[in-house]
């Protein structure tokens, strides 16, 4: 099922996890920020998230550069959960891996 979304669903969904990865990651003790962005998580990061946010990891890598910018505004809901055990798998053989790189290379079968 495809979905169009919005510049504020998906600016939604980046607020979403970035506010639920804060909890998960130790903080820079200068600036009280998250340790890192989402681009540069690892595959241990991924894996670490609740089972009902890491869809919303996966779209937001899927719709955003490294950059933080908007590369689209398709949502394929079944592309993503078609995705997730792949990466699921993935990433608990590989918990060093690029969490980024992994869901980049995967969207790139798929859609």
């Amino acid at each position: 099922m495809m979905f169009k979304l919005s510049g504020l669903a998906v600016t939604a969904i980046v607020l979403s996890i970035n506010a639920h990865a804060a909890t998960k990651q130790k903080a820079d003790p200068s600036s009280g920020k998250p340790a890192k962005p989402i681009s540069s998580w690892t595959c241990e990061d991924f894996i670490s998230l609740q089972e009902n946010y890491q869809p919303y990891a996966i779209a937001w890598a899927t719709a955003y550069s490294k950059a933080g910018k908007p590369e689209g505004t398709d949502f394929d809901t079944e592309g993503m959960e078609t995705i997730r055990p792949t990466l699921l798998q993935f990433c608990n053989r590989n918990p060093k891996a690029s969490f980024w790189d992994k869901v980049k290379a995967e969207t790139k079968k798929v859609f």
